[in-house]
């Protein structure tokens, strides 16, 4: 009987092109959109890559410039170094293969290194080839000075720049390339999530012999209540989750948004998510006798607020709450999803995740608890 019932909800719903267009498609076009929006912005100034740099040095130069790059390649992966002629080198950087020249020319031992760097435009990877020049000639000043002044203090000022160095090496905290454009992915994640709101609504429709035949003739038959319900609330779950899983793939692995390496936890968030959405609609459509529209645009209104202040509509929205009303980001589900996809890019431990995983299920249960309290308790005094 459950499976029977089960198989007919899934199959009524999924010919339901409305619902399905605004789970599954709309989320897909809205995210390719996003993609090409911004998606340039995310790979060139925002993601962090290996900066390619062509380096030049002439016969007799010090090599101690290029031991650097050298030992940046290698332990760091900051910079891609490719040892070149002069003319290849310009060559590369007008094809835009590399993102600067560096030129190492031979100097006399008293003038000190003769390195200089040459670009064609400005952006992050310029300025940092420029850093890494700038502060390779501070620390080539300030050794030259402590070896004239005071030669016994190069091993002790060696070893000060050897542990400030490695503590830059250590201090990422994630391998992901993060980018403030990503907030807006989790986000639409979000809002998928919740556009599961018309499902709930419909199970509770359902159930409403004021607003369906279809619910007058189920709350005259002799069956519980219950027992139709569970079947139609697993189906349109299933099929809540697939969606939004499904457009999760999509940005994954088709538009290569980078949302992280932890594939199954991002499911598990994507079925509690849909898990809200469900019951939110569910509990709305519990509430009141309204007319099924009034019903809807409650919905509607709920997941796009939910979604806005989880930073779909405006970028620093979440963070502005979290500065002057975290209450807000606390209780809000949209806010809730948003944060632990987040938590499963940037910290290494479970605990923020565990903690906005357990606040969804909360509301799960609290509205799953009101609605079906609502529906067991309406009775009708004819139909």
């Amino acid at each position: 009987m459950f499976f029977r019932l089960y198989f007919y909800s899934i199959r009524q719903t999924v010919r339901q092109k409305l619902i399905m267009f605004w789970s599954l498609i709309f989320p897909v076009i809205l995210g390719t959109l996003f993609r090409a929006a911004f998606g340039g912005f995310m790979e060139e100034e925002v993601i962090f890559h290996q900066i390619p740099a062509a380096y030049v040095a002439e016969e007799g130069a010090s090599q101690t410039f290029a031991e650097t790059l050298k030992s940046l390649e290698e332990d760091s992966e900051l910079v891609e170094v490719l040892e070149t002629d002069s003319g290849k080198a310009e060559e590369l950087l007008k094809e835009e293969k590399v993102e600067g020249i560096y030129y190492n020319r031979a100097s006399d031992i008293e003038e000190g290194e003769k390195v200089t760097l040459t670009v064609t435009k400005q952006g992050m990877s310029q300025s940092i080839l420029s850093s890494i020049l700038e502060q390779y000639q501070r620390v080539f000043h300030t050794m030259g000075q402590i070896g004239r002044e005071n030669p016994s203090g190069l091993k002790a000022a060696a070893e000060v720049l050897g542990r400030q160095r490695q503590y830059l090496k250590e201090g990422t905290i994630s391998e992901t390339p993060k980018s403030a454009m990503t907030d807006y992915f989790y986000a639409l994640i979000a809002m998928n999530c919740l556009m599961g709101v018309s499902m709930g609504l419909q199970i509770a429709v359902g159930f409403k012999a004021n607003l369906s035949d279809l619910a007058a003739r189920r709350v005259v038959s002799g069956t519980s209540r219950y027992g139709m319900m569970m079947p139609d609330l697993a189906a349109k779950i299933t099929i809540q989750f697939l969606c939004t899983v499904f457009a999760v793939c999509y940005l994954m692995f088709a538009l290569k948004i980078p949302l992280g390496n932890k594939f199954g936890f991002i499911l598990l968030t994507t079925l509690v998510g849909s898990l809200v959405g469900i019951f939110l609609g569910f509990f709305i459509g519990a509430v009141g006798t309204y007319k099924e529209s009034v019903k809807e645009g409650i919905c509607v209104s709920c997941m796009l607020f939910s979604s806005f202040l989880s930073g779909l509509m405006m970028g620093n929205m979440y963070r502005f709450l979290e500065n002057n009303a975290p209450i807000v980001n606390r209780i809000n589900p949209a806010s809730l999803i948003v944060k632990a996809l987040y938590s499963l890019d940037i910290y290494e431990g479970y605990e923020k995740y565990t903690q906005c995983m357990v606040s969804l299920l909360v509301i799960v249960a609290v509205l799953g608890a009101g609605a079906f309290a609502l529906v067991r308790r309406e009775r009708y005094a004819s139909i």
